[in-house]
């Protein structure tokens, strides 16, 4: 039986384009970059988030992402960040075969 947590890391891209979300105010976030990109290169960054997702959604989609790209300097695609909470392990908890430093070549 998969928990709720694997359900949702499991199911890949919804079938229907989800709600947007708000952008958390709360949340420890990269400085913005500066804004470097030409023109081309920002419809370029566009072109490559949008690949992922159905065509029918880009419109909407592009929208929403260049309003990131503009207000933040990034796409973070806030729209399909995963509703459960994210944490980095400690390392001791991260299997490993082998222990110590690794040996320098």
């Amino acid at each position: 039986m998969m928990t709720p947590f694997q359900k949702e890391i499991t199911q890949g891209l919804p079938e229907h384009l989800p709600a947007k979300r708000s952008v958390p105010g709360d949340v420890n976030r990269a400085p913005k970059r500066k804004d470097i990109l030409s023109a081309k290169e920002k419809k370029l960054a566009l072109e490559n988030a949008l690949r992922y997702f159905p065509a029918e959604w880009h419109e909407a989609l592009a929208t929403e992402f260049l309003e990131e790209l503009k207000e933040f300097g990034r796409i973070y695609m806030y729209r399909f960040k995963p509703s459960y909470d994210m944490h980095a392990s400690r390392l001791k908890t991260i299997r490993a075969k082998r222990q110590g430093r690794r040996p320098s070549c």
